[in-house]
């Protein structure tokens, strides 16, 4: 009896882990490195979409939002990269998770010297080409993880690089241009730069068409959108979803998890 038991228990075990794990295309985790366990609660959840802040301090990229709360042992490296790379070797560097999409977005927000960051960043990235969506000769070669980093100084150093492995996060104005060779795929804005309504009652039905407009616009030139600051209300990521907006950003992971699967 025992052991038909423990014969079951594993059938059990081995069947859940057998299932594909839920991945949100569209969940972008707000200042991941917040979290408990920066990445592998994202990861847990099954986000596509990751945000670090990063600071260049003594030849080494820290994590945190200020300088005064960077610590050494924090790495982009340790925090990000090495365990991304990890994840994508065990699945052929094809996605970071197992038969799972492409192009796990990783942002980095440059917090100060961007002219110097933004080399030493590339120096770092080489050692992880395997698994990284890269340019070569202006020919796209997807890989497991795109890394964006955002409009700082001159961006010719990004967009002369061979390979390149660096691509831009846009503001809301460049929605009104083409994205050319893919530099720019997405965009991010605060949610009260385009629309006034406060997340009270219901929206204005011009504050919807505004939203829609936008959309339609910046799709149609070729970008996917991320909206920030729009809080971590139901109603309002429904309102979102709704509309298309490809990356919402997420600070209560499970609760947006949640919310997906109810949606879909």
């Amino acid at each position: 009896m025992k052991l038909f038991f423990l014969l079951v228990l594993n059938f059990v075990f081995s069947s859940i882990n057998s299932f594909p794990q839920t991945v949100l295309l569209n969940a972008h985790a707000h200042n991941d490195y917040w979290h408990a366990r920066p990445l592998f609660q994202s990861l847990d959840n099954g986000f596509m979409s990751v945000e670090a802040d990063c600071h260049l301090i003594d030849g080494r990229i820290l994590v945190a939002h200020e300088k005064m709360f960077t610590r050494k042992r924090r790495t982009l490296q340790k925090l990000y990269l090495d365990p991304l790379m990890k994840r994508a070797k065990e699945n052929n560097f094809k996605s970071i998770y197992k038969n799972g999409p492409e192009e796990f977005v990783l942002y980095i927000d440059i917090k100060a010297d961007c002219e110097n960051f933004i080399p030493f960043l590339d120096s770092v990235l080489k050692n992880y080409d395997a698994m990284l969506t890269k340019f070569v000769e202006e020919k796209k070669i997807t890989g497991a993880v795109r890394i964006l980093v955002d409009h700082c100084g001159d961006d010719a150093y990004v967009l002369h690089s061979n390979p390149r492995y660096l691509s831009l996060s846009g503001n809301m104005n460049d929605a009104d241009k083409k994205n050319e060779n893919d530099i720019m795929p997405r965009i991010s804005f605060s949610f009260n730069n385009l629309l006034q309504w406060k997340g009270k009652g219901e929206m204005p039905e011009e504050e919807k068409q505004k939203l829609n407009a936008f959309m339609q616009k910046a799709h149609g030139n070729g970008y996917t959108v991320r909206i920030w600051a729009a809080g971590n209300k139901i109603k309002t990521w429904k309102i979102l979803t709704d509309a298309g907006v490809d990356w919402i950003n997420v600070d209560r992971l499970k609760k947006f998890k949640r919310f997906m699967l109810i949606k879909n």
